[in-house]
């Protein structure tokens, strides 16, 4: 169980080899796991320096127990640093693929980034090319214009420097001169009479000079006010080509709604015959009644009418509602051409103060082309609210035909029914019929109303349609008055040269 002190397990010195296992399991660690190490290396430290104390006293002997709880003790130590190592490589690999994850990351956003800036760039290109091509010939225009201005001013200018410097030059040999002849008596009030004349020359110079400034600063507006009225008459040409395109599909449109209309006309055209048909049925139907008002049927016959006379109507009441649905279609087309001919009033009204517009503008000047915009502007409204109106008529047109095969359907039920009534019809029962067909003639005679009233919304429309193309000529009308805009225009461009004669001649002058 004893030892003696020369022969304990335990170095005196055991410091050098656990550092050196220590320094190889921090090597091999990372930055993220360092914390680890560092306390297992306290743990060990404490450990080593026990042992220390424990083996550099010889005098003292060691029992089992105690040498057992070193031994526990230093397992339990590696037991601790090889947990500690295990977790310092999970950690290792845990960081190696957020590195990983995040390098994947950043490379799928530089590769996003790359491509939004390059359809950025590519947007940007295509939006200055289509701009370029817009604006390109306008440019090239007002800048040969104002390169012409500026080279005439600066013309004018460096003339005007010429001559200033001579008179300078002149002015300074004059001082010469007269330094040179000495301080006389005889020539002093000629010296005077010469700063006065140049002290005049100097101030008209100034004068002059203002004058040019302020010229050059009119010409300046002027060609300002000469680039706005050319983007302004640019606009404006544009929207009327736009407009006369809309105005060319209109006019086609409405060629084929005449087209449409004049086909419905013919079907209306002959409904008058198909309800003279009717009419002469319903007065044979009358003349059969009152033969067989005069013959007495046997009861058999009686009961068979009987029988009959509740599928008569069933029959009948199909016939009232089919004339009930006509009725109403025909009422609700009644409102919409009621309110078709109350807008053609209202755009009549609009085209009647876009007339008056028009005959102001032949009087117009430059300030007056913002009210062409204006009265452009109000043009495409109205023109837009046409189409609108234009459609509803195609819909109400539609539903003509639809009247129409709801009449020849109810003409077969009639005809039909007479067939079935012409054997079969009683004394008794004939006061039925007759105030049913007393009804049929009611309706009949509300379908001609209506038809009556079809014919002249017809008409209406005929007359709307003409001053649709009445309206297309007074378009072209409008387009001439534009050219007669571009006279002024041309008359103002004139104006301008005139000015510009005017300041090379003032030049002249200096």
């Amino acid at each position: 169980m004893f030892r003696p002190a020369g022969t304990l397990p335990f170095p005196c010195q055991p410091s050098e080899p656990i550092a050196e296992s220590h320094g190889r399991n921090v090597s091999r660690g990372n930055k993220s796991s360092y914390c680890l190490t560092a306390a297992s290396f306290r743990n060990q430290a404490v450990a080593v320096s026990a042992a220390e104390q424990l083996s550099c006293q010889p005098n003292v002997v060691y029992t089992g127990t105690q040498v057992h709880s070193l031994q526990v003790t230093f397992g339990g130590f590696e037991s601790m640093m090889k947990s500690a190592q295990h977790k310092q490589e999970v950690t290792e690999k845990s960081v190696k693929q957020g590195e990983s994850e995040i390098n994947r990351i950043s490379e799928v956003l530089q590769k996003l980034q790359n491509e939004i800036l390059k359809d950025l760039s590519d947007g940007i290109h295509v939006v200055k090319d289509a701009r370029e091509r817009d604006f390109m010939s306008l440019e090239n225009t007002v800048e040969e214009r104002l390169t012409e201005l500026t080279r005439s001013i600066n013309d004018n200018i460096a003339i005007f420097t010429e001559v200033q410097k001579r008179s300078q030059n002149e002015i300074n040999d004059m001082k010469a001169k007269v330094a040179s002849l000495g301080e006389t008596d005889v020539y002093k009030h000629e010296l005077k009479a010469l700063k006065d004349a140049v002290d005049e020359m100097q101030t008209s110079m100034k004068t002059k000079e203002k004058a040019i400034e302020s010229l050059k600063s009119t010409i300046e507006s002027m060609e300002s006010d000469v680039y706005t009225e050319i983007k302004a008459l640019v606009n404006l040409k544009q929207e009327l080509e736009k407009f006369k395109e809309t105005a060319d599909t209109e006019h086609l449109s409405l060629k084929a709604f005449q087209e449409k209309v004049l086909k419905a006309e013919e079907s209306i055209m002959q409904l008058p015959d198909e309800i003279k048909r009717l009419d002469e049925d319903l007065q044979q139907i009358k003349a059969n009644l009152n033969k067989q008002e005069e013959n007495v049927l046997s009861k058999n016959v009686l009961e068979t009418l009987e029988k009959n006379r509740e599928g008569f109507e069933l029959r009948f009441r199909g016939v009232e509602d089919n004339f009930l649905s006509l009725s109403s279609t025909d009422a609700q087309q009644t409102e919409k051409m009621e309110s078709l001919l109350s807008k053609h009033e209202a755009y009549e009204r609009k085209l009647a103060t876009l007339e008056e517009a028009i005959a102001s503008l032949r009087s117009t000047s430059d300030g007056d082309v913002r009210s062409i915009t204006d009265t452009v502007q109000s043009l495409s409204e109205s023109q837009l609210s046409l189409y609108n109106d234009v459609d509803e008529l195609r819909r109400s047109v539609s539903d003509l035909p639809d009247s129409a095969d709801a009449l020849h359907n109810i003409q077969k039920q009639v005809s039909a029914l007479l067939d079935q009534e012409k054997p079969q019809m009683g004394q008794a029962q004939s006061q039925d019929y007759l105030e049913k067909l007393s009804s049929v003639e009611g309706s009949v005679d509300t379908l001609r109303s209506s038809v009556n009233q079809v014919e002249s919304d017809l008409k209406m429309i005929r007359t709307a349609v003409d001053s649709l193309v009445a309206y297309s000529v007074k378009i072209e009308t409008n387009e001439n008055n534009m050219e007669s805009v571009r006279s002024l225009v041309d008359d103002l461009r004139n104006d301008l040269d005139r000015l510009f004669m005017k300041v090379e001649k003032i030049h002249e002058k200096v």
